[in-house]
């Protein structure tokens, strides 16, 4: 019997916790990224911390004109991308309201995933937080022949996380 069988076997008989039994069989680190609008990034920043329980993997996420707090997992997340619209007034709200935001809390998760290299903003252009010209929006920017969300996947997609090697 192998390491592996005995150690399979092992849990088997001493737990029967789903959770376990999964952790188990994960030999290599995956990769989880996380997608996350307006306030879903911040849901996405807070689930982190709990799969960092259970899973054995590196914590991406990626947040579309989100809005978050600047403590609630950061310091599970191995990156956040920021994408932000210049015209995106909503997302600025959280970086007056939330003090771990604010530079001169260079202490918090949010400040320190910052000087870390963990925290990227990415600008999408002229995006508005919704509607029409928001990140999903239908309409062309300007004279040009891409809608905002096309102008939104192709940031997405230039985003260095799809590779093997990340």
């Amino acid at each position: 019997m192998s390491i592996f069988q005995s150690q399979f076997l092992n849990s088997l008989t001493t737990s029967f916790n789903g959770v376990k039994l999964f952790c188990a069989f994960q030999l290599q680190r995956l990769k989880l990224i996380l997608i996350g609008t307006s306030g879903g990034a911040q849901v996405a920043l807070g689930a982190v911390p709990y799969l960092d329980q259970w899973l054995n993997a590196q914590f991406i996420v990626v947040s579309v004109g989100g809005s978050f707090d600047g403590n609630t997992g950061f310091e599970a997340v191995d990156r956040v991308y920021h994408l932000q619209g210049s015209r995106d007034w909503v997302e600025d709200i959280s970086v007056i309201i939330f003090a771990s935001r604010w530079p001169v809390t260079v202490g918090s998760p949010f400040n320190q995933a910052l000087q870390q290299g963990r925290y990227t903003v990415v600008n999408t252009g002229p995006h508005t937080h919704d509607g029409s010209e928001g990140y999903f929006g239908k309409t062309l920017v300007g004279e040009s022949q891409t809608t905002y969300v096309e102008l939104t996947l192709e940031k997405v997609n230039q985003l260095p996380i799809w590779s093997n090697q990340n």
